[in-house]
């Protein structure tokens, strides 16, 4: 008997209820003709979806939220709040198909549907560099959307522990849209910082230890770094 395999259930797509009533009350529009609108874009809904969609009763699908956009005359993203997350998100506030975002990529649209819907991304460096160009992320909202937070930590972990210049390597690879310097730069100043700290670490009493400092720290230091 041939095994079933698990479909991902995709996640709610953000929005902002509020975002919408406003939107539509700019254009003065009815719950009615919004409805109209969507209609002419392909998407039917009937005018108490509008209300429950502003109201926060019901989450708009992905192909409601962009004929929502479309019918008031707003990107998608104006309706998610800045809540965009993953590599769907970030897709869908920019109104881009994902056949086009595959184009863009060199992905035939299976391919890339396939790699969208995983929680790690698991395209390769130059596949990761044109994504991000694409939906124009930052690096932070790089290794968000591509689910690499972990890797990034262990990397960062091991450029105090260890050398840091084979993570550097390693993390210009996970995340391509930062230029080798300025990663050379905050891994090279997290070592020192890691090492002059170190005796507090081990503490040579307990009243003057201080713990090492979390994963989130080293990579919220990590963004800091690059920041300044």
């Amino acid at each position: 008997m041939r095994r079933r395999t698990s479909v991902p259930v995709a996640a709610p797509v953000p929005f902002d209820p509020a975002a919408a009533c406003a939107a539509r009350g700019v254009l003065g529009l009815s719950p009615v003709m919004v409805a109209r609108a969507m209609a002419s874009h392909g998407v039917y809904a009937v005018p108490p979806q509008v209300i429950a969609w502003e109201t926060g009763e019901l989450l708009p699908s992905e192909a409601q939220l962009v004929a929502l956009a479309r019918a008031l005359w707003c990107p998608p993203g104006q309706l998610m709040g800045g809540r965009a997350v993953s590599i769907r998100d970030h897709r869908l506030a920019l109104g881009l198909p994902p056949e086009e975002l595959a184009r863009q990529l060199g992905l035939t649209p299976r391919v890339y549907a396939q790699l969208e819907a995983t929680p790690r991304w698991t395209g390769d460096e130059d596949e990761t560099y044109l994504l991000a160009q694409a939906l124009r992320l930052t690096p932070r909202a790089l290794v968000a959307a591509t689910g690499r937070g972990e890797e990034l930590q262990v990397l960062l972990q091991r450029a105090i522990d260890g050398r840091w210049q084979p993570q550097a390597k390693a993390l210009a690879r996970l995340v391509p849209t930062l230029g080798r310097e300025w990663i050379d730069h905050a891994l090279r100043v997290l070592h020192d910082e890691g090492h002059t700290s170190g005796a507090l670490w081990g503490g040579d009493s307990p009243d003057e230890a201080e713990p090492p400092p979390g994963p989130e720290e080293l990579t919220e230091r990590f963004w800091l770094l690059l920041d300044s």
